[in-house]
């Protein structure tokens, strides 16, 4: 797809939801996590200077959405709106074509209860293909460009206290791991 048909087709999604004036990323996360029929949680996590600023991973049940720690409210909540363009531009579906990797390759990263196929969508983003990323970060510019004068930017954790194990575990192996994000 061409750059020009992602935007007239993210100006379509964008005007198919009912985005608040202030922007409210509560509202924008109600509205994909019914759309995906699945909830969505949210956390900040410390990734390693090499790695990704955000992560996005897809369960049967649940979307998490990770975005860097140390920076500021205003780029922690782009990150967000942009894995959530992610989730509605459907870039988080399994790849047929087998681009999942193998537990060997992934295993050092994350704990070993932690499917396979799972591992590849926590490491999708590179997997993600120049136009999926054009269409991620088109969608989090021109919603965040309607933000106008305010509206909350995110700024705690949104990961349900008895997930909040996993986003820990994740951390710690993402900062074991870091040569992996190369």
């Amino acid at each position: 797809m061409k750059r020009r048909q992602i935007r007239e087709k993210c100006t379509d999604l964008i005007r198919s939801l009912d985005l608040t004036v202030p922007f409210s990323l509560d509202t924008l996360c109600a509205q994909v996590a019914e759309r995906r029929q699945r909830r969505i949680a949210m956390a900040p996590l410390a990734f390693p200077p090499t790695g990704p600023v955000g992560l996005l991973v897809a369960t049967v049940s649940a979307d998490y959405v990770f975005y860097e720690a140390h920076t500021t409210a205003t780029h922690q909540t782009h990150i967000a709106v942009h894995e959530l363009g992610h989730l509605l531009w459907d870039h988080a579906a399994p790849d047929p074509g087998g681009g999942h990797l193998d537990h060997a390759a992934g295993g050092s990263l994350v704990p070993d209860d932690i499917d396979p196929v799972l591992i590849g969508h926590m490491l999708g983003r590179t997997q993600y293909s120049e136009p999926e990323e054009y269409a991620a970060e088109y969608f989090a510019t021109e919603v965040l460009g309607m933000r106008r004068a305010g509206g909350p930017l995110l700024g705690t954790a949104v990961v349900p206290p008895d997930e909040g194990d996993f986003a820990g575990r994740l951390g710690r192996s993402l900062q074991h791991g870091g040569d992996h994000w190369r």
